[in-house]
């Protein structure tokens, strides 16, 4: 059980490096990208256009850790046109077609 929880810690700190790592997000340009989160629940945020998948994921993972809630693996898509995006994490949101903005379904891939 130790071990799971340094895991788990470890992810959510990994997390929040590469967040603070691009600094503060945009307040104009970029993607601005709606999570929906399968609970139903809408999360905005808006990134920089070079920002990969990866940084999207890192997002959600703290959303869930900052609510007290854990999600396992995360995947992303959009229903129109439908596409995932769980195989290439570092897809820039401009390459994957996600500025000036997208929504992204949110799915706990190991529910």
């Amino acid at each position: 059980v130790a071990a799971a929880e340094q895991e788990a810690a470890a992810v959510i700190e990994n997390a929040r490096q590469a967040l603070q790592q691009r600094g503060d997000p945009p307040t104009t340009g970029g993607a601005m990208i709606r999570f929906v989160l399968p609970s139903g629940q809408k999360v905005n945020r808006r990134f920089h256009a070079d920002d990969c998948i990866a940084t999207c994921r890192a997002f959600v993972r703290l959303q869930y850790h900052e609510k007290g809630m854990e999600i396992g693996t995360i995947g992303l898509s959009t229903n129109f046109p439908k596409k995932s995006y769980n195989d290439d994490e570092t897809m820039t949101l401009e390459d994957a077609g996600l500025t000036p903005q997208a929504v992204l379904m949110v799915q706990d891939l190991d529910a």
